[in-house]
């Protein structure tokens, strides 16, 4: 598992940790003798990927996982040292409460110092927390920063967003150009919500002429990728195509698949 994208599955970990883990994060310990410690070649970051490393893969039946201790010493001591992605993890353990009561302003406050150093992942984060309110008033301006300092980076999702937030002007002013530029570019890497709004801006004619074969082609990829909403805007476009229209966009589709990943996550 890729130790930057485990914060799913933290939520699972929660009914499954220890009830002698520490009630708060405030007063952590050391880890156990019996432990790993550093040496001269495995610092404080090191030590807490290898914790991360530890964590199951997310279809482990959760009844069954423990956390250890070792997972926030260690990730503690790295963030104070200024560590992005360790940051990163300690902002998720206090995010989901799991070693304790759950701290978002805490949460906030290490996803912040990550987003600060560069790290994608909480910039991305950090626009959730201003877009949705998590602990902090909503404020769309600000979700759109950081959601454009993520997608600058090739984050997928930041790069939907960013999509999404310039067709709807969330944010921002609307700008279908910019829109195209951000749909486009996540839909290339094989994202489906982004090939999705593609679809929408060729069917409306947004920034694009209207055209509703290489609108079909776009619903088409987003719902062979998995994506479920697209299907029904796909199926009824399908019905006002002509027989050679509905060839040429499943052509398309199929011709653009050949070239580019294609998401099929459940």
């Amino acid at each position: 598992m890729n130790i930057l994208f485990f914060l799913p599955l933290i939520a699972a970990l929660i009914l499954s940790a220890c009830s002698e883990m520490p009630a708060g994060l405030g007063g952590h310990e050391a880890p156990s003798a019996a432990s790993s410690k550093p040496t001269a070649a495995s610092d404080e970051i090191t030590q807490c990927a290898d914790q991360v490393k530890k964590l199951p893969l997310q279809d482990h039946p959760p009844s069954s996982v423990k956390p250890s201790v070792d997972l926030l010493y260690w990730c503690t001591k790295a963030a104070e040292k200024g560590d992005a992605r360790s940051q990163f993890v300690l902002a998720g353990l206090y995010e989901q409460g799991t070693f304790g009561p759950a701290n978002q302003q805490e949460a906030i406050r290490w996803y912040k110092a990550s987003a600060s150093s560069g790290f994608a992942d909480a910039q991305f984060k950090v626009g959730q927390v201003f877009g949705l309110g998590e602990g902090v008033p909503i404020d769309k301006a600000e979700a759109t920063r950081w959601y454009l300092k993520a997608a600058g980076q090739g984050h997928l999702e930041a790069m939907y967003y960013m999509g999404y937030r310039y067709e709807h002007g969330k944010g921002t002013h609307k700008d279908f150009a910019e829109a195209l530029k951000w749909y486009g570019r996540a839909a290339e890497h094989g994202n489906r919500q982004g090939m999705a709004g593609l679809g929408s801006l060729y069917l409306l004619g947004h920034g694009v002429p209207q055209n509703q074969v290489e609108a079909y082609k776009w619903f088409n990829l987003a719902a062979v990728s998995g994506d479920k909403d697209p299907i029904g805007q796909r199926d009824k476009l399908a019905r006002t195509l002509s027989k050679s229209q509905l060839a040429e966009g499943q052509h398309l589709a199929s011709e653009w698949a050949k070239q580019h990943p294609l998401d099929k996550k459940p």
